[in-house]
């Protein structure tokens, strides 16, 4: 897999880049609403760069890190405008790289959570959605965003029910990788500028047999995941769920380890840490997948 320059990483961490700012915008669209929509998003983005987040290097999610976040996922829901809360505390901001949504930008500020989704054309970063979440204190979420915006066919494809599934996606996806960048103890791996790395383990049932070449122009960190551990609220009465690996013996009498979610519990003054664990295996030499970066 190879993560090539993007316009907007690049100006994100540097926007006085005048040349990469060039190579920023919004796709040209028969709707001018839409344009308008998204031009306006672009501003946005530019106002919040004046006050100098601090957005950290981009982030690259790997498949196991990936299978950590769906399998915990309904750990978080019930904690949603927590989470929402906290972030908002820290002045959490990033950018992410995701196989299957593209570069997504985020900011949390003014209590809510803003995303702003990129693709990349012909070496320009183009801005594909823009929005932003309100979480309640019911855990219930308000999605802010053009009401028409999804329907738009330059844009979008697919059916009307994958379209509307977008900005919940997204943000249930940021919530929960933040969330676990959080509550796990995670292993990232920094990639330096036109350097490869390899992986070769092989973590809950995601065999990675690939290499990662950087050709972004900045260091990229690479985020893995090996180990996980439960959720304790302060009180240490409430067990969330968590998950840990149960010894099984198969066929022939062998014994190995087999991961499973344990529900949560009430236990008072009890807090344990589950492992997960992974074995190195041939990394495949010949890789043709890659991002557009």
């Amino acid at each position: 897999m190879i993560i090539r320059k993007q316009p907007i990483i690049s100006w994100l961490l540097d926007n006085n880049n005048i040349a990469d700012e060039e190579h920023l915008g919004v796709p040209m669209l028969n709707n001018k609403e839409h344009f308008g929509y998204l031009y306006n998003g672009m501003q946005h983005l530019a106002g919040v760069c004046d006050t100098s987040p601090d957005w950290g290097l981009p982030e690259l999610v790997m498949p196991s890190f990936e299978k950590v976040m769906e399998k915990s996922a309904k750990s978080f829901f019930g904690i949603d405008h927590q989470l929402f809360q906290e972030f908002y505390a820290d002045n959490v901001c990033g950018i992410l790289l995701s196989r299957d949504c593209g570069t997504i930008v985020y900011g949390f500020g003014e209590n809510k959570l803003y995303v702003w989704l990129f693709r990349q054309n012909d070496g320009k970063s183009q801005l594909l959605l823009y929005f932003y979440v309100e979480s309640t204190e019911d855990n219930k979420r308000h999605i802010y965003t053009s009401p028409t915006l999804i329907n738009d066919d330059q844009l979008f494809n697919g059916s009307n029910e994958e379209r509307n599934a977008i900005y919940e996606r997204l943000a249930n996806k940021l919530i929960v990788y933040l969330a676990v960048k959080k509550y796990v103890k995670v292993e990232t791996i920094v990639v330096p500028v036109g350097k490869v790395v390899k992986f070769d383990d092989a973590i809950l049932d995601y065999k990675a047999k690939e290499k990662v070449r950087n050709e972004s122009g900045q260091e990229v960190i690479v985020m893995d995941s090996r180990w996980f551990r439960k959720i304790v609220n302060n009180n240490d009465i409430f067990v969330r769920g968590f998950f840990r690996f149960q010894n099984k013996k198969n066929e022939k009498g062998e014994w190995y380890k087999e991961l499973i979610f344990v529900d949560s519990y009430i236990r008072h003054g009890y807090h344990r840490d589950a492992v997960i664990e992974g074995n190195a295996l041939e990394t495949q030499e010949d890789t043709t997948n890659s991002i557009h970066t």
